[in-house]
């Protein structure tokens, strides 16, 4: 099955959140990180740093057109963050998606602090702006969002048209943004089982949520559940590459792109993601799976594709605690290079060879319960 897809990098960042934790109670970022940032003194440059955000710490790695460089640099910023941390033994990093304050500790920060201090997002759906609509001053409860980056291509020395097409894709939010949904936000459901989506998604990061910066377009959907493994986070800048790409791919002939978005109702998109519905995500996902492997064929490039989708099933059948049971900050701070153990080798090495165990465990179960009845 061949790649119908031209293909073509594209700039891939993030500024997901997590929490501080001082002797297991959530703390305000403001206490642990210097105002102007932690900055990465291991990475390329000084863009690479953890800010103050609210209550919660958010990461700002050097975007890149690379995955796996990517990841190289979350891994740079969390050997930053190790450092801090062992400086205070008290002090531990919570990656939870939603968290509770208690009054005192609310109270103790500063006012900027407690204020929601997030600029609107627009919504592709209801064509009205999001907002939360709590009042930070009193709200106990913090969600911790993963938002994904996609940056336009910048290059005078190369202006080929799958470059133009790409900024024209992430410059077309009406089209571009129901896709991200689709592969994205859908997706994710089904791997992001976590009880808080729904309390988080109440207000927060709902379906169709974007913003459109000067450097392309921000996707706000996520949660910060992808900021757990390396793996997680190749998978999850993966499917929003293979979005782009199929829109960009489709600016002339929208064979393509028609090709998935047909395949689902934008209602159900939107339920399965905002009411975090399992069963319904994984309804639209059976619909748009046979098109999206037939565009993708085996691409190596596509997280999801011939090679990969049958482990990809067999993966959401189990928590994330049962395939990433490690601590986050020391998985990050001792990645080894990123281009060597991201969601492609990932699913065909671990997931795959707990298939084999787990197809083993049911023919024995099978054996076992055939000799039962016969002796019963």
């Amino acid at each position: 099955m061949g790649n119908q897809l031209k293909f073509v990098q594209m700039s891939l960042g993030c500024d997901p959140e997590f929490f501080f934790k001082r002797n297991g109670k959530v703390c305000g970022a403001e206490k642990v990180l210097p105002e102007n940032g932690l900055v990465s003194k291991d990475s390329y440059d000084t863009s690479g740093k953890f800010i103050i955000d609210g209550v919660q710490a958010e990461l700002n790695p050097e975007p890149n057109t690379c995955r796996a460089n990517l990841g190289n640099e979350i891994g740079r910023c969390f050997r930053t963050l190790m450092n801090k941390i062992k400086e205070d033994p008290s002090l531990s990093v919570d990656f939870s998606q939603m968290a509770t304050l208690t009054k005192k500790e609310l109270n103790s920060l500063s006012e900027k602090a407690k204020t929601f201090g997030c600029a609107p997002s627009h919504n592709t759906y209801t064509k009205k702006e999001s907002s939360i609509k709590l009042d930070g001053t009193k709200a106990l409860s913090r969600a911790a969002g993963g938002h994904i980056h996609i940056g336009k291509f910048n290059n005078k020395y190369d202006t080929s048209k799958i470059y133009t097409d790409v900024n024209w894709a992430l410059e077309t939010p009406e089209r571009m943004v129901p896709l991200l949904d689709i592969l994205v936000g859908n997706t994710c459901v089904l791997v992001d089982k976590s009880p808080d989506g729904i309390k988080r998604r109440k207000h927060y990061g709902r379906a169709g949520d974007y913003r459109t910066p000067k450097h392309g377009l921000e996707y706000r959907t996520l949660s910060n559940f992808w900021l757990q493994a390396y793996p997680l986070m190749s998978l999850v800048m993966g499917l929003t590459r293979t979005a782009v790409l199929i829109l960009a791919n489709s600016r002339d002939n929208d064979a393509i792109e028609k090709s998935i978005v047909s395949q689902v109702k934008p209602l159900h998109i939107k339920k399965a993601i905002n009411n975090c519905d399992f069963d319904l995500a994984y309804k639209n996902f059976k619909k748009i799976e046979d098109p999206l492997i037939e565009v993708v064929g085996g691409g190596y490039s596509y997280p999801l594709n011939e090679n990969t989708i049958n482990e990809f099933h067999h993966f959401i059948t189990q928590p994330l605690g049962y395939w990433f049971k490690h601590d986050p900050v020391k998985h990050w701070a001792s990645l080894p290079d990123g281009h060597s153990c991201g969601w492609e080798t990932f699913a065909m090495k671990q997931v795959r060879e707990d298939m084999k165990i787990s197809n083993l465990t049911d023919k024995v179960m099978s054996k076992y319960n055939t000799r039962r009845m016969i002796t019963v």
